[in-house]
């Protein structure tokens, strides 16, 4: 089915412009409808962060987008702003309306069957066409949060069930690394969403800093990175014709994980069914409410080599600077199951561990270090994995410590 013509776009585009969610956002609004309006006058030709600058947001000629990062950073809580609304207000619209990542372009398609029924009510589930939040902001600074997942997972507890593809001839290093959560039955994705106290008004602070702060307690929310690595991990195990099962950590029950391999996205201090399982062996998060160097978030290794730091803290510059993140993958809660673990020092760390086990060539690193030939077994392991971080996404993965762990049950 061929996607919306340039009208429907700009008439979707304007019906998002109208809604009150972007409203109170100038920036936004109006980077919006200059990317929609230069797609359907002068289609395919791109736009440059200069034009945008100047055109859009105000700027002067004397514009540098080498030393400025403006339209970056717009851009970016622009795919954030979209992604909220699509799971709020314009859950049933037909037209889907994304900014790609890594181009400045309006990009518009179809929700799953929302065009055909031809009411402009399409009902399909559209989560595959959503582009995920991606404002890049650490819960602990109290800027919070980015897309609500919990509308996805559903408020009733049940699992929401990715969409279903096929994708033949992937590469092996995703079918051998993946083999063992395929079957019999799907994993289960439980992604963090920590309560906060107080309201998006006065704040909204995670228990450790919040300081006997009354008020509401709010537990909707979730880290933008950790919405792209759902998205991301979703749509691989939809190309190996696997439908993911999505879970929120408030909503988990372990009863639900007897039967499954688990994938946790999030850190502990996020994610608290995590806090059940023992610590890892090597490597863990270290709070950033906890000393030492108090409000700095870092990943603790618990064995330090040669040559191996206790610490590895990630910059406090979340948009350019350096970040950390957990691969481990270990014994589940049953002897014949497994689990892993994908957890950032903030947000941006999980979206890049996420990225990590999506990529064969990370992954074919992690498996010639391991010895794990194509179609073998995996041996549980625990990575400690570096970024580079730019315009509020995680570059360059680099893994810095490979540990081998020892086999044994998550629940010992």
């Amino acid at each position: 089915m061929d996607g919306p013509a340039p009208e429907e776009v700009l008439a979707q585009v304007k019906r998002i412009l109208a809604d009150p969610g972007f409203s109170t956002s100038d920036p936004m609004r109006n980077v919006l409808l200059y990317l929609a309006t230069h797609g359907v006058e002068q289609p395919g030709k791109p736009v440059k962060e200069f034009e945008i600058a100047t055109n859009a947001l105000g700027r002067g000629d004397d514009y540098d987008p080498r030393s400025d990062s403006t339209v970056r950073v717009v851009a970016s809580r622009l795919r954030s702003k979209l992604a909220e609304y699509y799971t709020q207000e314009g859950a049933a619209d037909p037209v889907i309306i994304s900014i790609p990542k890594g181009a400045y372009v309006v990009s518009g398609s179809y929700r799953q069957n929302g065009h055909s029924n031809g009411n402009g009510n399409g009902h399909g589930n559209g989560h595959g066409e959503q582009t995920a939040a991606e404002e890049r902001v650490s819960p602990t600074r109290r800027t919070v949060l980015a897309a609500v997942l919990s509308a996805i997972a559903g408020a009733g507890g049940g699992f929401w069930y990715g969409r279903r593809s096929t994708q033949p001839d992937l590469p092996w290093q995703l079918t051998t690394f993946w083999h063992e959560f395929l079957e019999p039955e799907p994993p289960i994705i439980v992604f963090s969403n920590p309560a906060f106290h107080g309201t998006t008004a006065t704040g909204l602070k995670l228990p450790a800093f919040a300081h006997g702060a009354d008020g509401p307690v709010n537990d909707l929310y979730t880290g933008a990175g950790e919405v792209t690595a759902v998205r991301d991990i979703s749509r691989l195990l939809g190309r190996m014709s696997v439908d993911a099962r999505v879970k929120r950590a408030q909503l988990f029950t372990w009863d639900d994980a007897e039967s499954s391999d688990l994938i946790f996205v999030g850190g502990q201090e996020q994610n608290q069914p995590m806090a059940q399982l023992p610590k890892l062996e090597k490597f863990n998060l270290k709070p950033e409410s906890q000393g030492p160097m108090a409000s700095h978030g870092a990943v603790q290794n618990e064995q330090p080599g040669p040559d191996e730091a206790r610490y590895y803290v990630a910059s406090e510059d979340l948009e350019n600077g350096t970040e950390f993140a957990i691969v481990a993958l270990t014994r589940g809660v049953t002897p014949d199951k497994r689990i892993l673990v994908l957890a950032g020092v903030r947000t941006l760390g999980t979206e890049g561990a996420a990225a990590v086990v999506c990529n064969p060539t990370i992954l074919g690193e992690i498996l010639k270090k391991l010895g794990v030939a194509a179609g073998k077994p995996v041996p549980s392991f625990e990575a400690l994995l570096e970024f580079r971080v730019r315009g509020g996404a995680p570059l360059d993965p680099k893994l810095r410590i490979l540990y081998r762990r020892k086999e044994h049950q998550a629940g010992t």
